[in-house]
């Protein structure tokens, strides 16, 4: 197995500064040859929201990897995301992706246009998945993940962004059964081993701190990660901005089950090491304890009831609030609603169905939502 991980500086979002750091990276990581191969360059686009804002992998970015994989060879490049809320015809106009894509020579993909049924037998909690089906007429993934927090899995990288390509709200089942941390990292692997992505380039030119993936803050990191290797670039992301790897459901999930690492000391980095360049003030969330995970599994729902999550609830703002209802749109488990309150409207949350996904805090256009 490689386990390489190149981390290299780059400050800007400059079309040459990007492009010239992304090769130094890919070269130290053995970024292979694409010759003849038909590749998907999977973005991340939890919202359609300015590139400013951080939320997205940054346009100048993707049109770096576009130059970087037509260079080693390859002879098709598709570029595709598919945000948990996906209107009609999503070209990815507002973060700048769809337009980039297309100004490069690549092919914007609509995941929701087709999908299809892909197995994973060695899958070890879900063994089959509902995809777009892009992934039959293409040779790689390769994930172009942005460095970011996440309310509910703490951290997103390239192992995350790859549950994009389950389209739109065909997600927001996997929420609701696989509602802990734990539970939704063991489906997070599932999928990684499923689509077999083949190499990861990561936007940590800006980062998001605070209440990510889409209401935090921008941060200026500065670097370009590259690795063949997902779990050891998201160990490696971890360790930059703070967070201990093992901590984080999704990497210690991955590293139990020995396919891409067996212990992250394993771990090479022949350029700059994460220590040389750790953000030492990014703004990490806090670690909470969630329901016990082979509880979910064993007890029947009317007994899970019983037993209280102690995730914390989200709230609305609603002095904020637009009532876009975007955010009763996502819910899978119907806790959100738009009520009657006097003369006026308002969204509210039942309790008791909450699972505590916090899918309306990612989607909320309006930062109204908090944890």
């Amino acid at each position: 197995m490689n386990t390489k991980v190149a981390i290299e500086r780059c400050d800007v979002y400059e079309p040459e500064k990007l492009y010239l750091a992304l090769k130094a990276a890919a070269l130290a990581a053995d970024f292979p040859s694409a010759e003849g191969k038909t590749v998907l360059l999977k973005p991340n686009i939890v919202m359609d929201s300015a590139p400013a804002k951080a939320v997205t992998t940054h346009p100048v970015f993707l049109e770096a990897v576009i130059r970087l994989v037509r260079e080693w060879g390859a002879s098709r490049i598709l570029v595709g995301d598919s945000p948990g809320l996906q209107g009609p015809n999503f070209t990815a106009r507002g973060c700048g992706l769809g337009e980039t894509a297309k100004r490069c020579g690549a092919e914007w993909v609509d995941f929701t246009k087709g999908t299809m049924e892909l197995d994973c037998p060695e899958g070890k909690i879900q063994r089959r998945f509902t995809v777009s089906k892009v992934l039959q007429s293409v040779d790689w993934v390769i994930s172009l993940p942005k460095l970011k927090n996440h309310q509910l899995m703490y951290y997103t990288g390239a192992m995350k962004n790859i549950f994009g390509l389950v389209p739109s709200v065909t997600k927001s089942p996997y929420h609701v059964r696989y509602p802990t941390r734990e539970a939704f990292a063991s489906m997070i692997v599932d999928l990684n081993i499923a689509v077999k992505p083949v190499y990861a380039f990561m936007d940590a030119v800006v980062a998001m701190e605070g209440p990510g993936p889409s209401a935090g803050t921008p941060k200026q990191v500065g670097l370009v990660l590259a690795s063949a290797n997902l779990l050891a670039m998201d160990a490696a992301a971890c360790t930059i901005v703070g967070y201990p790897a093992h901590l984080i459901p999704g990497n210690s999930e991955a590293l139990a089950r020995k396919i891409w690492l067996n212990d992250f000391s394993e771990i090479e980095y022949p350029l700059l090491k994460p220590e040389e360049v750790k953000v030492w003030d990014f703004v990490k969330l806090p670690f909470k304890k969630t329901r016990n995970q082979l509880l979910d599994f064993i007890l029947p729902k009317p007994l899970k009831k019983l037993i209280p999550n102690k995730n914390p609830l989200p709230a609305i703002d609603h002095k904020i609030c637009i009532r876009c209802t975007d955010c009763v749109k996502i819910c899978a488990s119907s806790a959100m609603s738009l009520k009657e309150q006097g003369s006026a409207k308002q969204i509210e949350i039942d309790k008791n169905r909450c699972i505590r996904c916090y899918c309306c805090h990612e989607i909320c256009p309006a930062k109204a939502i908090n944890i």
